[in-house]
């Protein structure tokens, strides 16, 4: 059984983990493409669509795993 791909939420919040550091999405994405955590899919713009998942976590979740950095449009883990 072949192992289940990440989601791009998934892939960046394993990035988090790994960097412990603020990072914005484009970095995010750079980075899970990089160490083989995520595909890169026909999607225009991931860095977008993570931006969007990340704020529908923060606003849905009970205990959301992001947070907003002080740094501007970066993100830190919760």
């Amino acid at each position: 059984k072949p192992a289940k791909k990440l989601s791009l939420l998934e892939a960046a919040y394993s990035v988090m983990l790994l960097e412990k550091r603020p990072m914005n999405t484009r970095e995010m994405v750079k980075l899970a493409t990089e160490k083989g955590l995520w595909t890169p899919t026909a999607c225009k713009t991931p860095e977008q669509s993570l931006y969007g998942a990340i704020f529908l976590e923060m606003k849905n979740r009970k205990a959301p795993r992001f947070k907003k950095s002080e740094k501007r449009g970066a993100f830190e883990l919760a």
